[in-house]
């Protein structure tokens, strides 16, 4: 079972290691969103715009870094039917999420521009934003970390 993942046991290990880094990763993605709210809330967009471009650095890094893992793990897979149905579920994961990541990528090219002022069109989308990566991260967490995890 799960037989790609884990071929050797430096993949299981290495597999490991990267969902405790992503599960880290959420937790810094959740401190700079709220810390972006938290000053625009008290009216201090240079602080907010700070947090944003933090927002911004740890967000691509970390969708990098799972598409390459991702892609690794396809490389990896075989024709059993277990492998097939977890690259399946991978493939829809990544399917389902191309419109969110094409919309969180916009979101910051636009508003981590230093001529962008903070208003409250920006706080309506960053609002959306937030509700739809939480949605995402405790799906990934429920679901596809707990699959390259075992």
């Amino acid at each position: 079972m799960f037989g790609f993942l884990f071929r050797h046991h430096d993949d299981l290990m290495h597999n490991k290691g990267k969902v405790k880094k992503w599960e880290g990763e959420h937790k810094a993605l959740a401190k700079e969103a709220m810390a972006v709210v938290r000053f625009y809330d008290n009216n201090d967009m240079s602080k907010a715009k700070k947090h944003l471009i933090k927002l911004q650095n740890l967000a691509l890094n970390h969708l990098m870094d799972e598409d390459v893992t991702f892609f690794e793990l396809f490389k990896k897979a075989d024709d059993s039917e277990t492998d097939k149905k977890i690259m399946a579920s991978i493939k829809e994961f990544r399917s389902t999420f191309i419109d969110t990541k094409k919309a969180l990528i916009h979101f910051f090219i636009h508003y981590t521009d230093k001529s962008t002022v903070l208003d409250a069109h920006f706080k309506a989308q960053l609002d959306g934003i937030i509700a739809a990566l939480v949605q995402r991260i405790e799906f990934e967490e429920k679901n596809l970390y707990t699959m390259i995890n075992k």
